[in-house]
């Protein structure tokens, strides 16, 4: 739950209380969270494809993809698009949550691994993009040839597309709707 409450936070398996250390828009409507333990321990492992669930209030848990490096044991990363017709997540999370704010986790899990292969082909449709992150530099890092096709409403809606193009020349495919259209998938 969030809470302005700066006490050491208990922790007991997968259930932790973090600490918002940063909070970055990354994208028109869409708020990237840097979550860090407050005594700065470090968080457990995790591996590419991974959620963290998020309890921002009362009955109210939502499950994000980390997009961070699973290297970095010292924070998790999240990107929240705004939905308009939230049922609270997205809105708690862009109304509510500022720097310094604890906030109750529960994670990480993994139901979205990535699996071996000799080659990959990522496709990501807006917010999508965040489980596929890590996923991408995981391949980069083994050396495993990729592609990557990300489409969106808008260029500026499309989180990370800078990131994306700058660190992977060649291999990414930035197609936004207003621009070019629907994704040709076949």
């Amino acid at each position: 739950m969030i809470d302005t409450d700066t006490s050491l936070p208990t922790s007991t398996e997968n259930r932790m209380t973090l600490t918002v250390a940063a909070r970055t828009v990354v994208a028109d409507a869409v708020v990237e969270l840097t979550l860090a333990h407050p005594a700065g321990w470090p968080l457990p492992q995790w591996t590419p494809g991974a959620h963290l669930d998020l309890v921002l209030g009362p009955n109210l848990v939502r499950q994000y993809s980390l997009c961070g490096d699973p290297g970095d044991r010292s924070a998790y990363r999240v990107a929240v698009l705004r939905e308009p017709d939230s049922r609270g997540g997205s809105l708690a999370v862009h109304d509510i949550l500022t720097v310094g704010a604890m906030l109750d986790t529960q994670g990480p899990r993994n139901n979205f691994a990535l699996v071996d292969a000799q080659e990959y082909l990522f496709i990501a449709g807006g917010i999508g993009i965040t489980p596929l992150l890590p996923m991408i530099a995981t391949a980069e890092a083994q050396g495993i040839p990729f592609r990557l096709v990300y489409g969106g409403r808008a260029r500026s809606s499309m989180a990370y597309v800078e990131h994306l193009e700058n660190r992977y020349p060649g291999r990414v495919t930035i197609c936004p709707q207003d621009e070019v259209g629907h994704l040709d998938l076949p």
